[in-house]
């Protein structure tokens, strides 16, 4: 049997930014949305673990999963709880968003700790902000960030919390066989140093495939690109 295809879209985004991927691919992929995304339920808790659950527990064992961004953050979660995964495409994502002393290859806290707050001032103007400097990287970025997919006030608050909270550095370390990981990113990404996906990948022995003119949607700027790295990606773990 043929190991489902499950697309998990990141912060403020929903089903609508995998389109362009979606078509390259040619083959069958579900989205899984995150929490207050696409018209899903509100998280339960501003926790990782709300996030993360109910895309989990809605997620068949056994299939493959494509995380970009936060959805790479919930897979790899996923990871850490042991979920039966076949094998996971993390597409500019990193095991730990925020900069730590060992750890420099992230965002300073204190750049996530002022989305948070003007998060409370005006989610629209959080969000507008956060995707203009996603589209800075060239007129395929911006005009990808464009989606015009919403989400709640909720959801936004406890996406951004689970990227403060994660560290799954050590479950990818700690990881007993764990299933096959391809790390794909740009080279111009904004958000995701190259450095956090070789880091990573190298803790539990994966892949690495970076997109040098790329930004931090690749899937959408390069989408034949990635999907070509994909479907090799599936004959490996579906062979």
């Amino acid at each position: 049997m043929t190991a489902p295809l499950l697309l998990v879209p990141g912060w403020s985004f929903d089903a609508r930014v995998f389109a362009p991927l979606r078509a390259a691919l040619e083959v069958p992929a579900d989205v899984l949305e995150l929490p207050g995304h696409g018209g899903c339920a509100d998280p339960g808790t501003v926790q990782l673990a709300g996030v993360a659950a109910p895309v989990i527990d809605a997620a068949p064992d056994d299939a493959v999963w494509v995380g970009w961004s936060l959805g790479g953050t919930v897979a790899l979660e996923a990871l850490r709880r042991g979920k039966p995964l076949r094998g996971v495409v993390l597409i500019a994502a990193t095991p730990r968003f925020t900069m730590e002393a060992d750890w420099p290859c992230a965002t300073p806290a204190a750049e996530l700790t002022a989305m948070q707050a003007g998060l409370g001032r005006s989610p629209a103007a959080t969000v507008r902000r956060f995707r203009r400097q996603l589209g800075r990287v060239s007129a395929d970025d911006a005009a990808a960030v464009a989606d015009p997919s919403e989400a709640s006030n909720d959801g936004l608050a406890a996406g951004l919390a689970a990227l403060g909270e994660a560290d799954l550095r050590g479950a990818l370390a700690g990881a007993v066989q764990p299933p096959p990981t391809l790390w794909l990113g740009g080279g111009r990404d904004p958000l995701v140093p190259t450095a956090a996906l070789q880091r990573g990948a190298a803790a539990c022995g994966g892949r690495v495939e970076i997109l040098d003119d790329a930004g931090h949607l690749p899937h959408c700027t390069h989408a034949t690109e990635v999907a070509q790295a994909i479907h090799c990606f599936l004959e490996e773990v579906r062979s």
